[in-house]
């Protein structure tokens, strides 16, 4: 339950200083949702539809950390 309110803080904390234009604004949000995904992959109610592939039901969330991730590594703010 804590690691989904700490979730839930943290992508509410980036999309504010994202929405206003604050410093590591979007890095911060990008590793919210990496967070968020990573956290809803080990949830006990995470399920995917009977025809989603067994491959793709595991990858999925992993990709998405993965692109979270290296959107907060990669990305250089412009000003």
């Amino acid at each position: 339950m804590f690691n989904g309110v700490a979730a839930a803080a943290l992508l509410l904390l980036g999309a504010y200083r994202t929405l206003m234009a604050k410093s590591g604004g979007l890095r911060l949000l990008c590793g919210a949702w990496g967070v968020a995904t990573g956290l809803a992959w080990y949830a006990p109610s995470y399920d995917f539809p009977s025809f989603v592939p067994g491959l793709i039901a595991i990858g999925a969330p992993v990709i998405v950390s993965a692109i979270g991730l290296a959107l907060v590594a990669l990305h250089q703010e412009k000003k």
